[in-house]
């Protein structure tokens, strides 16, 4: 497992290509809000809020409302 802490810049008119890998993530989100793309639903996370989700489904993390987020992200990657 591997723990990254991301800021997540707005983005305006963006396209947002969804990517799958093998592994699992883990979102906590410590500031802002952020919107994932998992699949063909979109979950809206606000600060305090966090998701887990298997990576092998299409997703994305994006900021939402065109407000920075700040994300802790933990992601395990077999080998």
């Amino acid at each position: 497992m591997e723990p990254f802490i991301i800021d997540i810049a707005p983005e305006v008119g963006q396209v947002h290509n969804l990517s799958a890998h093998e592994g699992e993530e883990f979102i906590y989100v410590l500031s802002g809000s952020v919107e994932i793309a998992y699949g063909q639903q979109k979950y809206l996370l606000s600060e305090g809020d966090s998701i887990y989700y298997d990576s092998v489904v299409s997703h994305h993390v994006h900021s939402a409302d065109g407000q920075p987020g700040r994300i802790l992200a933990v992601v395990y990657a077999p080998f």
